[in-house]
């Protein structure tokens, strides 16, 4: 298994609880895919750099999981549709050392 970093910014209008289940939903997603989550957490609530579908401020989380490579445009393709979801980039991991 590959590791990856992934950044997602969430509509701002969620509630903590909402931010909560959406997280959930995100490592279960990666978890009925055969992946790995090492470390997931809510980064911080910020202002966009410009407007995304017109709202100016995002919630950031940053996560680190491992997962097989051929699985990363199925989990890619599930968050494009997820309305709470506003933009995400999956990084891969350089290996260490």
């Amino acid at each position: 298994m590959k590791k990856y970093e992934i950044m997602l910014i969430l509509n701002p209008d969620m509630s903590d609880t909402d931010i909560d289940s959406q997280m959930s939903k995100i490592k279960d997603s990666v978890v009925k895919l055969k992946g790995k989550v090492v470390q997931f957490d809510i980064w911080q609530r910020r202002q966009l750099a410009y407007p995304i579908e017109k709202f100016q401020e995002g919630v950031y989380l940053l996560g680190e999981f491992e997962m097989p490579e051929e699985i990363v445009k199925g989990i890619s393709g599930e968050w494009q549709l997820d309305s709470n979801i506003l933009r995400f980039l999956i990084f891969k991991k350089e290996k260490e050392g």
